[in-house]
């Protein structure tokens, strides 16, 4: 179950399945609590927009500390809706936020080492949490629509088992806030892609549109890389419904700030 708490002003998701493994920290942040204004007011974790460098990074520094995190040692992917996975160790502390993000394409992060706090960032795509609580290892995937079409949850999962020795049925995993099939409109083409990778079920169409249902075809992947039922937690927390409380892309046509997505091995 995804929960919302506060600290001060800022307010956060955790999921309850991984708060009691005590192996983590991780959150995944709303628009509440930071320092940013306007339509990126005011958790604003996206960097190259009109927002100030200063402001985003004082957001970090403000969800780092809420998680207790250290600021310095966050490690940014750097999405571009491909299917890297990128494996992250004590030389990738501080990519993207205390020096340059050295990363071109990486959509899910990867660990086994305790104190490298990971983070994707999202506003409609989707947000996928890892972790196998007996070989300690956590890993954090950003699934777009072509991401999701590339299996990127399923490849994580493949690459737990294979580099980890993961097994499946010791991974719990949890679907974050992001855009549902209620507002997830698509060509006709983009649907026919699911239907046929997925199922007729991940693309129904409201009058006619086609919508997509991107959480249900992420669960497939993970049913098929043999995760448990009961360790698949979806939010159903649609970001354009919720758009007061989470950034959505698509609501806003783009005038948007990032949520975060963190996770760190304790």
């Amino acid at each position: 179950m995804f929960k919302l708490v506060s600290k001060g002003n800022v307010k956060y998701y955790i999921i309850t399945s991984f708060e009691e493994t005590g192996l983590v920290r991780h959150g995944f942040s709303t628009r509440a609590g930071g320092v940013s204004e306007g339509c990126y007011g005011s958790m604003n974790l996206r960097f190259n927009c009109d927002d100030t460098r200063e402001n985003v990074l004082e957001n970090f520094r403000i969800m780092a500390d809420t998680l207790d995190m250290d600021v310095s040692r966050l490690v940014l992917s750097k999405q571009v809706h491909e299917d890297n996975i990128h494996t992250v160790t004590e030389t990738d502390a501080g990519n993207g936020i205390s020096r340059e993000n050295s990363f071109t394409s990486v959509d899910a992060l990867i660990t086994d080492k305790s104190g490298l706090p990971m983070v994707t960032l999202f506003a409609d795509c989707v947000p996928v949490f890892f972790l196998d609580t007996k070989n300690r290892v956590a890993a954090l995937a950003h699934s777009g629509w072509r991401g999701t079409v590339k299996r990127i949850s399923q490849k994580t999962v493949e690459k737990m088992k294979r580099d980890y020795g993961s097994k499946a049925e010791n991974i719990i995993t949890a679907i974050g806030p992001s855009i549902q099939e209620c507002h997830f409109e698509v060509s006709d083409d983009v649907a026919e892609i699911f239907t046929s990778e997925f199922g007729a079920d991940t693309a129904v169409k409201y009058g006619d549109r086609y919508h997509v249902n991107m959480q249900l075809a992420i669960k497939k992947q993970l049913a098929e890389s043999g995760i448990l039922p009961d360790n698949i937690d979806d939010s159903g927390i649609c970001t354009y419904c919720n758009s007061d409380r989470l950034f959505s892309h698509r609501k806003t046509n783009g005038k948007r700030g990032n949520m975060g997505a963190f996770i760190e091995l304790i």
